[in-house]
């Protein structure tokens, strides 16, 4: 058995955010590790148990199912995936978050409460049975349709993908025209190679849209980081005045205080404090597996034409994307996300 210190940070945040639906590893083969949240990294073994804040990771040979009361994902070879959530129109909502590779998803029912799909850069929210989703290395997503409905939103704007319909999102841009496609004319080593050519080809455009990104999630951060200590503030307040009204007029009255003004405050704080980190562990995974991952094929890919204007203006590009994710996003991070 693994002994691990757990911060003060990472102790409120498992006290915040506790995944109610487990997900079972009912089968797992090759390379494949689970990094939990609390820091401490294993091998995958099937029988195993992942709540949010867990990531795994599969090698060139790896493949794991994992199966969520009824919906199984199929985690393919070269994949990074993680279980987060977050508060959306006042519930918490379980999030699939995609860093890189490729994923199936299979449910057996719809119960209107699926969890999104989230991409570097999209969200898509499961209305169908059966789809496969696509995270590519130059932060690009592809989602193919087998059978149902799929929602793929992008800068604010969506399309509804319907059986053997597909469509690409770029970074930073809204989703492109979706088109008529099967899943097995697909084949994620290719689509990510000519994702990786286009990249290679125009880094700059490449940067650029990663940094647009990674922008979003700086501002995202920043408003619900705020959110939650003014919550939190406000929280502390009226948990002394119940206290008070406990000392002063008794149990009844300090529970229906609770329950009317605590309460509310209470989940506002909770709300915030998961929406302000899954923002900040989407900044993180952008960083890590897209942007950092950018710079080692374009420093091989340029090794003999380092003062390509294109090459330069990258490197510039890529200086602002660490400058701005070590001042705007690891102050909100924990020692065990790193």
């Amino acid at each position: 058995m693994k002994k691990f210190t757990i911060t003060v940070g990472l102790l409120v945040l498992v006290l915040f955010s506790a995944y109610t639906v487990p997900n079972d590893v009912i089968y797992s083969e090759g390379d494949a590790t689970v990094k939990y949240q609390e820091g401490y990294v294993e091998d995958v073994f099937i029988g195993d148990v992942y709540d949010t804040g867990d990531t795994v990771t599969t090698g060139y040979d790896g493949f794991v199912e994992l199966d969520q009361d009824g919906l199984v994902l199929k985690i393919n070879p070269d994949t990074v995936f993680t279980l987060q959530e977050k508060e959306e129109k006042g519930e918490k909502a379980g999030v699939f978050s995609l860093a890189l590779g490729s994923i199936k998803f299979r449910y057996d029912r719809i119960t209107g409460k699926e969890p999104m799909i989230q991409t570097p850069s999209c969200v898509a929210g499961a209305r169908g049975t059966e789809f496969s989703v696509y995270a590519g290395a130059d932060g690009s997503a592809l989602i193919v349709v087998d059978s149902g409905l799929v929602e793929v939103e992008s800068e604010g704007k969506a399309v509804q993908l319907t059986t053997d319909e597909g469509v690409e999102v770029q970074p930073g841009k809204p989703p492109g025209d979706k088109f008529a496609v099967k899943v097995d004319e697909i084949e994620y080593k290719t689509w990510n190679e000519e994702k990786i050519r286009r990249m290679l080809s125009d880094p700059a455009d490449a940067v650029e849209n990663i940094l647009k990104r990674l922008n979003f999630y700086i501002q995202n951060t920043s408003e619900y980081y705020d959110l939650y200590n003014e919550f939190k503030e406000r929280l502390d307040t009226e948990r002394q005045n119940m206290v008070d009204l406990l000392n002063k007029e008794g149990e009844e009255a300090a529970k229906k205080y609770d329950a009317e003004v605590v309460s509310l405050i209470r989940d506002n704080t909770r709300a915030s404090f998961l929406n302000y980190r899954y923002y900040s562990l989407a900044a993180l995974s952008l960083r890590r597996y897209v942007a950092g991952r950018m710079y080692v094929l374009l420093k091989a890919q340029y090794i003999t034409k380092a003062n390509d204007s294109s090459y330069q203006q990258f490197l510039n590009r890529y200086s602002d994307i660490l400058s701005d994710f070590e001042s705007s996003i690891v102050p909100y991070l924990v020692e065990a996300d790193i």
